[in-house]
């Protein structure tokens, strides 16, 4: 009976170290998890409060070009050095169908391109504000013209296919 109980007790105490060591295992495999637990919730609350910012976000370059699924350029936008500011925009060809402008002297523009790619309407001021509106034709000539060059004086020309005056008022 003796050695039934010292097995016993032997069994007991190998019984008792594994249950020690799966203990540490379990205590160590806790302590990982409430890391990463700790990193997730962390993450997770930067990036929500990252997205209930009421600041508006800002992208800045100097030129922006838009691009179709097929590679080509549709639109750009850009600076140039002499400090002119411009946004071309294309047709599905890729060819330039409306340009809006500013010069570096503050005159805006809008000009409208044919199929072509030749200048048929511009709409403008001068830098001290003077309107205009120009039609050209097919060849990107000058045809039509009406604009404001003095006070309460309007002004409508017509021109030559080579570009000379044809009648104008006043």
């Amino acid at each position: 009976m003796l050695i039934n109980m010292e097995q016993s007790q032997a069994a007991l105490v190998e019984h008792l170290k594994r249950l020690e060591r799966r203990q540490a295992e379990l205590q160590r495999a806790n302590r990982r998890l409430g890391s990463v637990i700790g990193a997730i919730i962390l993450v997770t609350g930067a990036l929500v409060l990252m997205g209930q910012t009421s600041q508006p976000q800002t992208l800045e370059a100097t030129e922006f070009v838009l691009r179709g699924s097929d590679g080509k350029v549709r639109g750009a936008m850009g600076v140039l050095p002499d400090g002119a500011v411009g946004l071309n925009l294309n047709d599905v060809k890729g060819q330039t169908r409306i340009t809006l402008d500013v010069e570096p002297d503050g005159s805006p523009g809008l000009d409208f391109y044919d199929p072509q790619g030749k200048l048929r309407v511009t709409l403008a001021l001068s830098s001290t504000g003077t309107p205009g509106l120009g039609l050209y034709d097919e060849t990107g000539k000058l045809r039509t013209s009406v604009d404001v060059p003095a006070v309460k004086t309007p002004g409508l020309a017509f021109y030559k296919q080579d570009g000379k005056p044809a009648w104008g008022a006043p």
